[in-house]
């Protein structure tokens, strides 16, 4: 049971007892106030039968008719008390009451007979005087019933009064015992509940204090014992507090003494508290040479003044941390660049205590910065020279295009000059090789066009942005409408293309030519089937091209992405050879990458991987 029920229990036991003392008293006052009140009443019927002899007296002494009616009022008041039922049915009156009910009623008779004689003249005076002695009689017989009534009344007072002194003798005797016993219980509960376990927990805090270890009893389940067992988990966690901040203390001493920056506490004058081992290797002084100097004696003479400036405005508030990069000297003389990394610690009432300062060495970096810095500037240059060399390419490819075709076209128009003028004087074989020479010339002029072509990928990087793919297979459809007509192809393109990062031009080139061989390259048996799909993959879209052509074979896989390689003869298909190698050079040029994959007889499969 719990204390709190317990104490319960106890107010409860308590407050009966209580309420039970009271009640006691109160019934013994009550029972003396009930034999008061019958000592009152008594008295007052004795008053009263004294006014009616009074009044008897008074009539027959005078006669009055005032006395008369008064004496009869008074008679009936009288009656109406020795009626009263509680008069009636008292026990200790018993043949008291019987003499007073008959004195009583035989004085009214002798009244009326002594009033009639009286008012009767007939009546002679011996006759009045026997009526009013023995009314006189009655009355002093009335009397002396009154007065055992009186003594009746007294006695029973003074029984009343002496049983309500043994009354509360009892009641203050018995209850006064029950009030010590309960007092008793109660100090002995008090004690063996509260006291006696708050003196444990007492000695336990001073045994704390002390510095021993110690712990609260636990071996009640009340609140009390709640306590202790919350104590002792307070305890538990507080030992486990002070292992963990001893661990976290020991942790941070090994980070502060191991770590590979300088790491110092300085005070919010300047002074050094404490420093590591790394910062003394960095400013070249031993640790206690340190921690008897102030920062300012190490920092460059030139560089102090914007120190000073930064650490006044994190003292001021201004903001909780900085870094900056300044510049000391090693005790060798030796100048060296430090980046400094610098928080203020505040206590609870924000009052600053010290600075927790991260010194790092980065002279080196610094050396290494300024190499590659004039590295950069010989790259910059050598990024000029190599742009102005590939200008200087691409005009000599583009003359040299111009300067080349120039001469095949002389040559090819005085062969076909020469083939009309002579027209049937030439004979079959001459004709034979006049169409060779022709033929020659026409292949040689598609080659420097498509080498010019090749030449000219990527030179629109300013046209790069996000180009629609379905824009441009729809340009390439249009682009490759009679080729498809002709050769009853069939393009499946999915409803939705995605947009990548290109250049228009690039892209429509690119899918021309894949379309374009798809289609030249169809089996001779069946019409050319060309399938494109689109895959999502994490940084890329995956596009297939895919026929039902003739197909490669594997050890070509490679080849056919050169310039000027063909696999089929050029009686058979046309071409220059270098529509592939254009493909892939578009592909690499986007970031992406172009592969295949064939059955030779049944058809070729184009992937394509390009960056979102």
């Amino acid at each position: 049971m719990d204390i709190k029920t317990g104490f319960r229990a106890v107010l409860t036991v308590g407050a009966v007892l209580t309420g039970t003392a009271l009640l006691s008293v109160g019934y013994s006052q009550y029972a003396f106030v009930e034999d008061t009140s019958r000592k009152e009443r008594l008295d007052h019927v004795a008053n009263q039968g004294m006014r009616l002899i009074q009044l008897t007296q008074e009539v027959l002494l005078y006669g009055e008719p005032r006395a008369i009616s008064q004496w009869q009022s008074q008679y009936v008041e009288m009656g109406r008390l020795i009626s009263d039922q509680a008069y009636i049915a008292d026990p200790d009156l018993g043949e008291i009451n019987g003499a007073l009910l008959i004195r009583y009623s035989d004085l009214s008779p002798l009244l009326e007979k002594l009033t009639s004689a009286r008012q009767d003249s007939r009546q002679s005076a011996d006759v009045i005087d026997v009526l009013a002695s023995q009314l006189f009689q009655d009355a002093t017989q009335l009397q002396a019933s009154l007065r055992d009534l009186k003594d009746v009344a007294d006695e029973s007072h003074e029984r009343a009064y002496k049983a309500s002194k043994q009354r509360q003798i009892a009641i203050f005797s018995l209850f006064g015992t029950l009030f010590l016993m309960y007092g008793l219980a109660v100090m002995m509960l008090f004690r063996g509940v509260i006291l006696k376990p708050l003196g444990d927990l007492e000695r336990t805090i001073h045994a704390i204090r002390d510095g021993k270890q110690a712990r609260a009893p636990n071996q009640r389940e009340d609140e009390i014992g709640v306590i202790c067992q919350t104590f002792n988990q307070l305890l538990d966690e507080h030992d486990h507090s002070q292992r963990e901040i001893r661990a976290m203390a020991e942790r941070f001493r090994n980070i502060f003494e191991q770590a590979a920056v300088g790491m110092s506490i300085v005070s919010t004058t300047g002074d050094w508290l404490e420093v590591n081992e790394c910062l003394c290797a960095i400013l070249g002084y031993p640790r206690e040479e340190l921690l008897s100097t102030n920062y300012r004696r190490y920092s460059a003479p030139e560089f102090l003044e914007t120190d000073i400036k930064r650490v006044k405005a994190i003292l001021a508030g201004e903001r909780q941390h900085d870094a900056w990069e300044t510049c000391y000297i090693r005790k060798d003389g030796q100048a060296i660049w430090a980046r400094i990394t610098t928080a203020l610690t505040r206590d609870s009432d924000d009052r600053p205590l010290y600075f927790v300062t991260v010194t790092e060495d980065i002279t080196q970096r610094m050396a290494d910065e300024a190499r590659i810095g004039e590295i950069n500037r010989q790259l910059e240059e050598q990024a000029r020279d190599l742009r102005r060399i590939n200008a200087d390419l691409e005009s000599f490819a583009w003359v040299a295009s111009h300067d080349l075709r120039e001469p095949l076209r002389m040559i090819s128009s005085y062969i076909g000059l020469i083939n009309k003028r002579l027209g049937p004087e030439i004979e079959e074989d001459m004709r034979t090789y006049i169409g060779y020479a022709i033929g020659g010339a026409k292949r040689m002029d598609s080659l420097i066009l498509s080498l010019l072509d090749y030449s000219r990928i990527g030179q629109d990087a300013g046209l790069h942005g996000s180009v629609s793919l379905n824009d441009v297979l729809q340009e390439c459809q249009l682009n490759l409408k009679m080729a498809i007509q002709e050769a009853h192809a069939t393009v499946v393109l999915p409803d939705r293309l995605p947009f990548v990062t290109g250049a228009r031009g690039d892209l429509v080139r690119l899918f021309q030519n894949l379309i374009g061989n798809a289609i030249k390259f169809h089996h001779p048996d069946r019409p050319p089937v060309v399938t494109l799909t689109c895959e999502e993959k994490k940084d890329e879209w995956l596009l297939c091209l895919s026929d039902n052509g003739i197909g490669i074979e594997s050890q070509y896989y490679d080849k056919v992405f050169r310039i000027f390689q063909r696999l089929v003869s050029k009686d058979e298909y046309e071409g220059t050879g270098i529509g592939l190698a254009i493909c892939k050079k578009i592909v690499e040029h986007m970031g992406g990458r172009i592969w295949l994959d064939s059955t030779p007889g049944e058809g070729t499969s184009f992937y394509l991987a390009l960056a979102k």
